[in-house]
């Protein structure tokens, strides 16, 4: 596996983990345990973020040595 094909499924993997976060959020009944999820879901965005940048960094580089 390449980095970017691991990357890529760190990103998808993350990107679930968002899902879940968020859907525990909403169908949770206890406020504090809404709140913690919601918080979780929240600090992820700035990873997806880094990932997914980083995946677009990584598609440019390859194609900067496919081409050599």
């Amino acid at each position: 596996m390449t980095i970017i094909s691991d990357v890529k499924t760190t990103l998808a993997t993350l990107e679930g983990i968002q899902a879940s976060f968020s859907k525990l959020a909403l169908t949770s009944s206890h406020t504090e345990a809404k709140q913690i999820f919601h918080e979780c879901m929240m600090q992820t965005d700035p990873i997806i973020r880094d990932l997914r940048l980083r995946v677009e960094l990584l598609k440019a580089e390859e194609l900067q040595y496919r081409k050599s």
